[in-house]
């Protein structure tokens, strides 16, 4: 009986010391700098869900030339936030998949220094408009106003809603969210250009991997989705407890970001 029952002890003792179940791995590859339109998957973060799920989850910022879609189809990251480009790229033969939708619309827009158009749309024919990549649905909204993008001067974006207030650009992509809030709090008169507002309609900010890391990596991309979507219903209930998360924990641009998703509340 004691035999049995050190051998018991011994095998016990052997399960605590045993090394813990190393979690998986993986690294988002957002489309942007730090920012509340991220909050679900910080929250997921911050909060354990990941963990939860059996996944060490490094989140990485975009912009900044960062292509995003690249960098999931190279492996160099598991899962991304993209946008409507993600049906071209599908069409184009690469291999990516939705994984959800986060946005149901949306929130890409083009906004232009006043100074700069006068009438309308047809006045940026041959301005300075920073684009960021994945601006198909921009682009294709001033297609339909009769403006190809040849004839932009088109810049890489700097992500600074300065440049447009200090006159090195003329207009800018940018997000219906956030960038209107800083123009306005700097007194900055402006034009928005929303597709939205011209009946393009796509979805913003989807969830997206790439066939091989499904086919791979079934169980790991199912609970990724899910502690992700799990992440965002927390933060929809909790946004000022997701901003104060964000600003101890993602500093840098999301400050402003985040200040405008809460004065906006």
């Amino acid at each position: 009986m004691l035999y049995r029952l050190l051998i018991a002890c011994c095998l016990t003792l052997a399960a605590l010391a045993a090394p813990a179940h190393a979690l998986d791995a993986v690294t988002l590859q957002l489309k942007w700098s730090h920012a509340f339109q991220f909050a679900g998957y910080y929250a997921a973060q911050q909060l354990g869900y990941y963990r939860e799920a059996g996944l060490d989850v490094r989140i990485e910022a975009g912009g900044g030339g960062v292509d995003t879609l690249q960098r999931v189809l190279d492996g160099r990251a598991q899962f991304g936030v993209g946008n409507s480009s993600l049906l071209l790229a599908r069409k184009a033969g690469k291999p990516v998949v939705a994984l959800a939708v986060i946005f149901q619309h949306s929130p890409s827009v083009l906004l232009v220094a006043q100074s700069a158009m006068h009438s309308g749309p047809r006045d940026l024919v041959g301005k300075r408009v920073m684009v960021e990549p994945q601006s198909e649905e921009l682009l294709a909204y001033l297609r339909q106003q009769g403006i190809g993008g040849e004839q932009l001067v088109q810049l890489p974006h700097s992500q600074k809603t300065q440049d447009l207030i200090d006159g090195k650009v003329d207009a800018m992509t940018a997000y219906s969210t956030t960038e209107p809030y800083l123009l306005e709090r700097a007194g900055f008169a402006y034009r928005l250009l929303s597709p939205l507002a011209d009946g393009i309609d796509f979805y913003g900010d989807n969830l997206f991997t790439t066939e091989a890391e499904i086919a791979a990596h079934p169980a790991r991309v199912q609970a990724f989705r899910q502690a992700s979507l799990r992440g965002w219903e927390y933060a929809v209930a909790h946004p000022q407890e997701v901003v104060e998360m964000m600003l101890k924990h993602y500093p840098g641009p999301t400050a402003a970001s985040s200040t405008c998703t809460r004065r906006r509340r």
